[in-house]
């Protein structure tokens, strides 16, 4: 008995350390803050591509302007509805099909100095 009165404390010590231990959400994982996050980066990434689609917007041709407006509300939507690689996918084939557009006009580029 002497010995099960020594044993218990200890027993109750380890429990409560395990509970301690047990998986819990991390404070850091703010679920809807990394959301935002993402959504800012997916944005940052789709504004070069704007601006280089305004551009290229009086050389385009109907088809391409139609084709170009489609995929840019698509590349808003997927930056708001949670899967920015999609939309910084689109914003890159976008700001590539700007250049050919500008290109096919003879339009020069004002820098090389803004490519790093």
């Amino acid at each position: 008995m002497d010995q099960t009165r020594r044993l218990l404390p200890l027993a109750a010590l380890a429990a409560a350390g395990a509970a301690s231990l047990a998986p819990r959400p991390a404070a850091a994982c703010d679920a809807e803050a990394m959301e935002a996050h993402l959504t800012a980066v997916c944005d940052g990434a789709l504004e070069p591509a704007r601006q280089a689609l305004a551009a290229a917007m009086e050389h385009a041709t109907a088809e391409e302007r139609m084709a170009m407006q489609r995929a840019l509300t698509i590349a808003n939507n997927t930056c708001t509805t949670g899967d920015p690689v999609a939309g910084a996918r689109i914003a890159a084939n976008l700001a590539r099909l700007a250049g050919r557009i500008e290109g096919r006009a003879g339009v020069q580029s004002l820098t090389l100095d803004l490519l790093g």
